[in-house]
């Protein structure tokens, strides 16, 4: 795999010959943000591309989006609110209180899938065409912020119909989805790399993910936990954004300390994520 261009100029009897040269990369290498500019264009074209398989050829269209969250809407208020008679922070609509904390997680949940299984997907170009890989898997979760944006649309309409009025702090609601964007990227950059080579990442990703679903406080709130499970809840990465997700929303006391450790495990994926693809990037055309 070949990742590092350099331009190189040959005189002849006539003129000057212009030579671009493609070299393989070796070692740990950063984020080479410049190169990423050079490419912006593949880039808003790979983020349209996905936007347009995902919903092409579909009845529904765009209804698809928020029939997922509204879906498990409907059954986490039915097993924990009306089964498990669990009560939402500040007297909010259990309903309500659900979907506000699906919108972070499932934006999360599909960008690591996306992301993940996006090198593979994309073997088509990265087999014949250079370009910077980590492209790809960023792209993939990008997309995913318009799914987000389409069903905050209804949970602006449903805090209307219940009228709950957002506090101040819902223009804070960028820092938990920056967050959240962060960490499902480091785990795209993680688990894409991984995924070449080994190909059983994309039977266990789904299984985890599920999993991980229950061990985040979406469908409860958190004060329902044992003292001794909130202390490790906490360290989960996603506690703390969806948490100051729906703090921001409702106008509940935001938990600083809970999105700093998200803040910092998240930006610790990141950037591990980033060096160890840029670290397997030269192989992927080969291995692919």
């Amino acid at each position: 795999m070949t990742d590092s261009i350099h331009n190189s100029k040959f005189k002849t009897q006539h003129s000057t010959v212009e030579v671009l040269e493609i070299r393989p990369s070796s070692g740990w290498r950063a984020i080479d943000f410049r190169e990423l500019w050079r490419f912006r264009e593949l880039f808003y074209t790979l983020v349209w591309r996905d936007l347009k398989v995902r919903y092409r050829q579909t009845l529904l269209g765009v209804l698809w989006v928020v029939a997922q969250p509204v879906t498990a809407m409907v059954i986490y208020t039915f097993l924990f609110n009306r089964v498990a008679h669990f009560q939402a922070a500040g007297g909010l609509p259990y309903s309500v209180y659900v979907f506000a904390a699906l919108l972070p997680w499932n934006f999360f949940n599909a960008g690591v899938s996306n992301s993940g299984n996006s090198l593979l997907g994309s073997s088509h170009l990265i087999s014949k065409v250079y370009f910077p890989r980590l492209i790809v898997p960023v792209a993939a979760v990008l997309t995913g912020i318009a799914d987000m944006l389409v069903a905050g649309g209804l949970l602006a309409v449903l805090m209307f119909y219940h009228r709950i009025l957002p506090g101040p702090a819902v223009a804070l609601i960028v820092l938990p989805i920056a967050i959240a964007f962060s960490l499902a990227t480091g785990m795209g950059l993680w688990l894409s790399a991984l995924n070449v080579e080994y190909r059983d990442f994309r039977v266990v990703v789904p299984f985890v993910m599920q999993i991980w679903t229950y061990a985040t406080p979406v469908a409860y709130p958190l004060s329902v936990l044992p003292a001794r499970f909130r202390s490790f809840a906490i360290w989960n990465p996603m506690t703390g954004v969806v948490e100051a997700f729906r703090a921001c929303v409702f106008g509940l006391p935001v938990p600083w300390a809970m999105l700093g450790v998200s803040a910092a495990e998240a930006g610790l994926i990141f950037v591990s994520g980033a060096f160890y693809f840029r670290r397997m990037e030269r192989s992927f055309a080969d291995v692919i």
